[in-house]
């Protein structure tokens, strides 16, 4: 672990904070945990975190700041959870007199002066907290929570194929530091009646084919439930837990109304490789790939229900 990558916090005093688009929890936790420790620990700095307010930031009520272009110029641009510069939201990154890069996925580019990748943790929010703890941090209650809260969702309560026993060391340093885990619980899992019933239409589409369970959704589907694109390419996870599925996924009609978005998962399988000939990403075992056309939603299908199953 790099014990000096945040040092050059010192050194500005405008830090600026990013993440991938269409952001998730792991992103939006590493994102405000980060900045709510930083106004902590230099309380004389500005703090900004950039990008487009999305869903999952409004349901745990933070809110993206708005800066101009001589504000970033003029920072350090920390960029998060995030595994190729397209998918930044915000390039004005790029804009700032130095960037450093802490991240979870596979590296595919360099795309910031300073970078600790460590594709083996579970959640960006993991290798922030053991930043931390190496450094010996007593962080505001409020980082605590976000850190926990992207943790724990990025690798489902501890279940994904990437929990290390250096994830329960990150758990229980942010344990220590005061994070109400029942909250954190009701926070990540809970769901609202129209979620409950759109699981149930995710369920209702699928197609079992050789140990691969997938489903395709439009716009009319999740809108008719009052949910956004974002929300309801995550429902993913409601496709997982059944014995004789090993690989699973959810196509989902983007805001377009034209192409479709992809959330591969699998159990120990590799689909990684199939998100990157389309165009996307991630890990081995959860990976993503948006702008599909549906013959290209056909070939990934096609693909992975004759993908070998030991």
């Amino acid at each position: 672990m790099p014990n000096d990558i945040l040092e050059s916090v010192k050194d500005f005093n405008t830090i600026t904070i990013f993440r991938h688009v269409f952001a998730d929890m792991d992103a939006i936790g590493s994102q405000f945990g980060l900045k709510y420790y930083l106004e902590s620990a230099y309380p004389n700095k500005k703090i900004y975190c950039l990008g487009n307010d999305c869903p999952v930031s409004q349901r745990n009520n933070v809110h993206m700041d708005v800066v101009d272009d001589e504000v970033v110029a003029s920072s350090l641009a920390i960029v998060l959870d995030t595994s190729n510069a397209a998918r930044i939201d915000d390039d004005r990154y790029q804009l700032a007199k130095k960037s450093i890069r802490i991240d979870h996925h596979v590296q595919v580019e360099t795309i910031c002066d300073e970078e600790w990748i460590d594709d083996k943790a579970s959640a960006t929010c993991e290798l922030l907290a053991l930043y931390l703890q190496e450094k010996k941090a007593n962080i505001p209650l409020q980082s605590s929570l976000m850190l926990y809260l992207g943790l724990t969702a990025d690798n489902i309560r501890f279940t994904t194929n990437n929990v290390r026993p250096a994830t329960f060391d990150a758990a229980k340093y942010l344990f220590e530091q005061g994070v109400d885990v029942t909250k954190v619980e009701q926070l990540n899992f809970s769901k609202s009646m129209e979620d409950y019933k759109y699981e149930t239409v995710v369920r209702n589409h699928t197609v079992f084919k050789n140990k691969f369970l997938y489903s395709i959704l439009e716009c009319e589907d999740y809108e008719e439930f009052g949910l956004s694109f974002t929300d309801a390419k995550d429902k993913v996870y409601c496709l997982a837990g059944i014995d004789c599925v090993e690989m699973w996924a959810l196509f989902t009609r983007m805001e377009d109304r034209v192409h479709y978005s992809a959330s591969l998962r699998s159990r120990n399988i590799p689909i990684r490789d199939v998100a990157m000939e389309f165009g996307g990403g991630g890990h081995e075992c959860a990976s993503g790939i948006k702008n599909l056309t549906r013959d290209q939603v056909n070939q990934i299908i096609e693909i992975l229900s004759n993908r070998e199953v030991a």
